[in-house]
């Protein structure tokens, strides 16, 4: 399998993070869960709107009670939803719903799905909204609330 080499994929990331426009005002951002080889994209893609970097892995190598704090620390939460244990999906879609804090749940892992969440985030950047939302893999813009189930 051919991986890209660092500049090459450097330079996709920082393509996709000028498709959108908009800046994180030196918020932070936890991303909880995605890909472990994808870390450093989604770090480029938060510094590069002026947004701060925290991260979660969802529950794989870093322990659940170390997420609510984070939560608690975060402005803003993105949520890869399908590389996350169970645990920690219903833990951050809890708290991110008691504390207020605007949250995506992205299905998919990757960099340009991970940028469109972002992109989803721009809007809630005003003002504070209960709920989540939910970005379906396959890099749709089509939005819907959160139901309960997983």
């Amino acid at each position: 399998m051919h991986r890209a080499a660092p500049s090459q994929t450097r330079q996709q990331t920082d393509n996709l993070v000028n498709t959108t426009g908009f800046s994180l005002n030196d918020r932070s951002v936890l991303c909880v869960g995605g890909l472990t080889g994808a870390r450093n994209h989604y770090r480029v893609a938060i510094e590069a709107r002026c947004g701060r970097f925290l991260h979660h892995d969802g529950g794989r190598e870093d322990s659940l009670h170390r997420l609510q704090p984070m939560l608690s620390g975060a402005d803003l939460v993105l949520c890869a939803s399908g590389n996350i244990s169970h645990n920690a999906y219903h833990l951050v879609k809890q708290l991110c719903k008691k504390m207020g804090k605007p949250c995506v749940m992205i299905k998919g892992t990757g960099i340009a799905s991970f940028v469109d969440g972002l992109g989803s985030l721009s809007g809630k950047l005003e003002a504070s909204q209960r709920g989540e939302t939910v970005l379906k893999s396959g890099r749709s813009s089509n939005s819907r609330p959160i139901s309960d189930k997983h």
